[in-house]
């Protein structure tokens, strides 16, 4: 190949390589993996963040970095984690063009201890958000612990396949580097009337004078092939099949379909019923008495204090908030209830069971009571 061609495609590997190696490695320290880490104070009632700028579209993890607990054995048991239950968060996203923000992504109830406490995920694109937290009043003995409010993602894959292209661009520079070697080289050499080596009849153009033979024609195929490898051929086009176009991950409330009534009706009789209601606009109902939002959980715990068997019937207007509704849920299953939610289904069967049964003068099925307008 002539030098000049060799100094071409060298100085176009070195230019392209050079490029995305340092394009990659600004991309990577340009993204913000934790757009928020702020410090908070759990003694107020209501955490609002300062305005977080998200450059990179990924799933964000909220969670809470608390300090170790403290050396008092007795405090740590009635002041942990624990008193943060009940607690909900929304994340709004600013933008100029709306007048108000609105609300992306919302969650109550659950606190999940890893390295540090989970609160929920979100999946967000770039754009600047804003993150609202309404405590409950127990988590004011954690203040001492030094609160600190995160929004992360993770940063491992990001820096793996950096990485990978960043070794290949290397790979680039010197093969770049390697041609205009050779290229200078063989300038030097006829500059300095170094010759090369030797050959026979130096005016003869070199061609392939051997003959192009054909290869004899292939037997067919008359055993059929080995088992091993036809079933393992035969998995993996399987897998890579379903990998591609297999169902994806559900998301939402666990049913269980194994049993078609939740609670036996022989041992759960009237009287010891619990119902919790909610209604519009954003109204609890506990056995028909309406009840404030922050006095659901407690309420719950002073009726159940009374039967024998902790069942809790849970049945929602249709135009409920879902956030409504699941704190509802979550509350419940705080208390340590059994929940057995009241579809309109479930209501419908109900009430067609009630009208066959009179007319015979069987007893019909227990039912709940009438449900607050």
């Amino acid at each position: 190949m002539p030098p000049k061609i060799l100094v071409r495609l060298g100085s176009a590997f070195l230019l392209v390589a050079v490029t995305i190696f340092f394009s990659a490695g600004h991309w990577l320290n340009s993204r913000i993996f934790t757009p928020l880490d702020y410090p908070v104070s759990l003694e107020s009632r209501q955490i609002k963040s300062p305005p977080f700028l998200v450059n990179l579209r990924d799933e964000y993890f909220v969670s809470l970095r608390l300090d170790d607990a403290t050396n008092n054995w007795e405090e740590a048991q009635h002041c942990n984690e624990s008193n943060l239950l009940g607690s909900e968060w929304r994340i709004y996203k600013l933008s100029s063009k709306a007048a108000q923000p609105r609300v992306l992504w919302a969650g109550s109830g659950k606190v999940e201890r890893e390295y540090e406490l989970y609160i929920g995920n979100m999946t967000a694109s770039s754009g600047q958000y804003e993150l609202e937290w309404d405590l409950p009043p127990s988590a004011a003995c954690l203040h001492q612990r030094h609160a600190q409010l995160a929004v992360h993602t993770g940063r491992t894959g990001y820096v793996i396949v950096v990485s990978f292209i960043q070794t290949c661009c290397v790979f680039l520079i010197g093969t770049g580097a390697a041609l205009i070697f050779f290229a200078i080289a063989r300038q030097l050499n006829q500059a300095f009337g170094i010759a090369e080596s030797p050959r026979m009849f130096p005016e003869m153009i070199l061609r392939n004078v051997l003959p192009i033979t054909k290869h004899a024609p292939l037997p067919l195929i008359h055993d059929p092939p080995h088992w091993g490898l036809f079933c393992g051929a035969i998995l993996w086009i399987l897998i890579f099949i379903f990998m591609i176009l297999g169902p994806l991950p559900s998301k939402g409330l666990l049913v269980s379909w194994r049993n078609r009534d939740a609670v036996v009706w022989e041992k759960s009789p009237w009287p010891d019923t619990l119902e919790v209601y909610v209604g519009l606009p954003a109204r609890f109902f506990v056995n028909g008495q309406e009840v404030e939002r922050n006095d659901l959980h407690a309420k719950l715990i002073e009726q159940l204090s009374r039967p024998a068997e902790w069942t809790v019937y849970f049945e929602a207007d249709p135009g409920t908030a879902y956030m409504d509704d699941l704190y509802a849920i979550d509350t419940i299953q705080v208390c340590g209830a059994k929940l057995f939610w009241v579809t309109p289904k479930i209501r419908e069967e109900w009430q067609q069971k009630s009208k066959e049964s009179e007319p015979t003068g069987r007893k019909a099925e227990p039912t709940l009571r009438s449900t607050p307008d």
